[in-house]
């Protein structure tokens, strides 16, 4: 008998209560992880290294870009009024003819 072998049908049986015990469908992020299983994510990108350094360094940069426009958003939000972009266009040039 070879422990661990999917050949052998003659494991203890503390070996089978345990495999018995299965978390499925009770964790909270099992619906994630039947819609991540569903997409086949895993064999299409994640199985090979090459597309899943792309895969990594592709999604960085996206996160990276929607990061910093949602922080522009909200620093342009908070701070309307007090930007050079929303001064009117008048005044500077009312400035130089004097």
């Amino acid at each position: 008998m070879v422990f661990a072998s999917p050949f052998s049908d003659k494991y203890p049986k503390r070996v089978w209560d345990s495999l018995k015990k299965s978390r499925r469908g009770k964790d909270m992020f099992a619906p994630l992880n039947n819609f991540l299983n569903s997409t086949r994510l895993y064999d299409y990108v994640l199985k090979h290294t090459p597309r899943y350094y792309l895969f990594a360094m592709a999604g960085g940069c996206v996160c990276c870009y929607s990061l910093s426009n949602v922080v522009d958003y909200f620093w342009k939000r908070a701070n309307k009024g007090r930007l050079y972009d929303d001064l009117p266009l008048n005044t500077a040039v009312a400035d130089e003819d004097e």
